[in-house]
């Protein structure tokens, strides 16, 4: 099936009307891994408020256990983070992933599958990252 727009305009609203109401969380970040759009279904999973969100980080949003802590003596975690790897544009564009975070001040562990894709946009690099919570399933 083929969808013919008059207008770009239109195009736009139905692609932002499908991510914006997509089950899976999904957000757009930049070359320095910060968030410039997220959908409802992802403020829904890390419980963030809407001003909480833009400009961070997601393991600061979903409040990582990991994030920032020494792996060695000269290196930070976050170096080393398989979210981190996904997010630069890596060879790595899916992963499974059970980790740690404190949401609402407590600690969960979730399960996640995430998928990232390349986007660019007005010639900026950007990463299409989807999540799937898989955490009630287990």
């Amino acid at each position: 099936m083929q969808l013919d727009f008059a207008r770009v305009e239109e195009a736009n609203d139905l692609v932002n009307q499908l991510i914006e109401h997509h089950p899976q969380a999904i957000f757009l970040a930049d070359n320095k891994f910060k968030i410039k759009y997220y959908n409802k279904s992802f403020q829904q999973l890390s419980k963030s408020d809407k001003g909480d969100i833009l400009g961070h980080e997601f393991c600061e949003i979903l409040g990582c256990t990991r994030r920032g802590k020494p792996v060695e003596h000269s290196d930070a975690f976050c170096q080393h983070c398989q979210i981190r790897e996904l997010l630069s544009g890596s060879n790595l564009s899916e992963i499974n992933l059970i980790r740690d975070f404190v949401i609402n001040n407590k600690v969960v562990t979730k399960h996640l599958h995430i998928d990232t894709h390349r986007v660019v946009m007005n010639g900026v690099k950007y990463r299409l990252v989807v999540i799937d919570d898989k955490t009630q399933k287990h």
